[in-house]
């Protein structure tokens, strides 16, 4: 059978605060662009698993393919079978393209994956877009969908573990599940991987002629990897489903990054929700990277909590470039209300200590939050964001997302309805409005604070000059004054 993966266009995504003409301060495509891992990651199991399929990508996104487009790639590959990719914020497109492939492939089977089902999935299974739909993760439940598609067992696909069909997802509409390896809000049974070792690794020959990159890379062209998958913590604002912590072995992981070496890749970003589970998890991948004598560019997202001075040493030693840490908040009062497991005095520490070593960093920030009153107090919090002097700042509004417990207590305060989420999930418009805590300042101050701290912080003589010298390749350079014509415009 012909199977199209599908990462739809995002020409319809929500966008939040939009101006006059719909679109937002900074984009998500003006970070740059990674690949759908998790579609490359069922793709590569099915292959292994059945390789008699003929199996097509397609990464619009990643490939400025419109829905146009896209009806046109469907009418050329004329699939049997498509999945596709989900986030909530991006389901009108998804489905739209779900709607392009049944108008031109009338019988096509399409299966609804990604991080939206696990989020709702009540509401995802009673789309009428979706012959079925996958909650978890999908490599072994989508193989199972197959064979019973390629045996013609259609039947048999709402008893495979974690998927729905809009029939069978009835009947945990009176009865739900506890399952401590996710998190609260997920009351169906998931597909769900113990043994991430066992996977096939992503095979990249579908991606090798798409230039994935970041806006804080060296490269013009990276390679994004996992080495875990879950995240333990319990941050109130975060939305993770997989809270049960699950790593690959270093060899493993080490295997891949040759694999990609070999296809020309030369920079990694490690994409796990936490990469420094322990000190010790650094310093062991540390190890096998030396052992085996590579070098490499890579860089990961953490939590300073996790952090020594030995790891930072290691990790700098053997290759690391930057590290993303979620600082958050500037005070310990909003630390510990975030359950962030850290104090101020721990992040300068360690943004101290990534400075001392040359390794570069990137501090993300959060504002709104509902101990920030205050334009003051919001100001206050950057200040310190100022005083880590990191490399870079990301800085977000806070959105009120479903599923967590800052939601929960926006949703007492009358701040938001209870059902906002669940009811745009029913029936996704363009429409839909994305809420943030105005509580005490409007969307429009806020934003406009977010705007006074990017001019503020990258526009500083001394950091003009720290960045310039800092640039080690053209595409550094490109991606730096792109930065800086985006912030003096937007």
């Amino acid at each position: 059978m012909k199977v199209l993966f599908v990462n739809p266009p995002d020409e319809l995504k929500l966008v939040q605060a939009p101006d006059e003409d719909g679109n937002s301060y900074l984009d998500s495509d003006d970070y740059g662009n990674f690949p759908p891992l998790g579609l490359l990651y069922l793709l590569s199991y099915l292959e292994k698993h059945d390789p008699e399929h003929e199996i097509y990508f397609k990464d619009c996104i990643a490939e400025r393919i419109s829905h146009a487009e896209f009806a046109e790639v469907v009418r050329q590959i004329k699939p049997d079978v498509v999945g596709l990719t989900s986030f909530t914020i991006s389901m009108v497109d998804v489905c739209k393209a779900a709607e392009t492939v049944r108008e031109i492939q009338p019988n096509a089977f399409i299966v609804l994956g990604g991080h939206h089902p696990i989020a709702f999935p009540h509401e995802a299974a009673q789309l009428p877009h979706f012959d079925c739909t996958v909650v978890g993760e999908g490599e072994i439940a989508f193989a199972q969908i197959m064979d019973a598609l390629k045996t013609g067992d259609r039947e048999k696909i709402p008893s495979i573990t974690g998927v729905y069909t809009r029939e069978s997802i009835k009947e945990w509409e009176t009865k739900h599940v506890e399952d401590r390896r996710l998190l609260k809000s997920v009351n169906v049974p998931v597909a769900y991987i113990d043994n991430i070792d066992a996977l096939p690794i992503p095979n990249r020959k579908y991606i090798q002629h798409i230039d994935y990159n970041s806006i804080v890379g060296k490269h013009k062209k990276l390679a994004t990897i996992l080495s875990t998958r879950g995240c333990p913590y319990l941050c109130t604002f975060c939305d993770v489903p997989y809270k049960k912590y699950r790593t690959r072995t270093m060899c493993k992981v080490v295997d891949e990054i040759e694999v990609c070496l070999g296809m020309g890749y030369k920079e990694f970003h490690f994409y796990d929700d936490l990469f420094n589970i322990t000190s010790q998890k650094v310093i062991d991948f540390c190890d096998e990277v030396e052992r085996r004598g590579l070098k490499f560019t890579w860089d990961f997202r953490g939590r300073v909590n996790a952090v020594s001075r030995e790891s930072l040493r290691r990790a700098k030693r053997a290759g690391c470039r930057m590290i993303s840490f979620g600082v958050e908040t500037g005070s310990n009062e909003g630390l510990k209300y975030l359950k962030k497991g850290t104090t101020v005095e721990k992040v300068s520490a360690v943004f101290g200590w990534c400075r001392e070593m040359g390794i570069l960093t990137i501090a993300d920030f959060i504002i709104g939050f509902p101990f920030e009153r205050t334009r003051e107090d919001v100001l206050k919090n950057l200040a310190f964001l100022k005083s880590l002097d990191p490399d870079y700042a990301l800085v977000s509004v806070l959105m009120t997302l479903p599923n967590t417990p800052l939601y929960e207590e926006a949703v007492q305060k009358g701040l938001v309805p209870k059902d906002k989420w669940s009811n745009f999930a029913k029936n996704p418009t363009r429409n839909f409005e994305i809420t943030h805590w105005e509580e005490h300042l409007s969307m429009k101050e806020l934003f406009e604070l977010k705007q006074h701290v990017y001019r503020s912080f990258y526009l500083r003589p001394k950091k003009v000059v720290r960045s310039v010298l800092q640039t080690r390749s053209w595409f550094e350079f490109y991606s730096k004054v792109r930065g800086v014509f985006r912030l003096r415009t937007g």
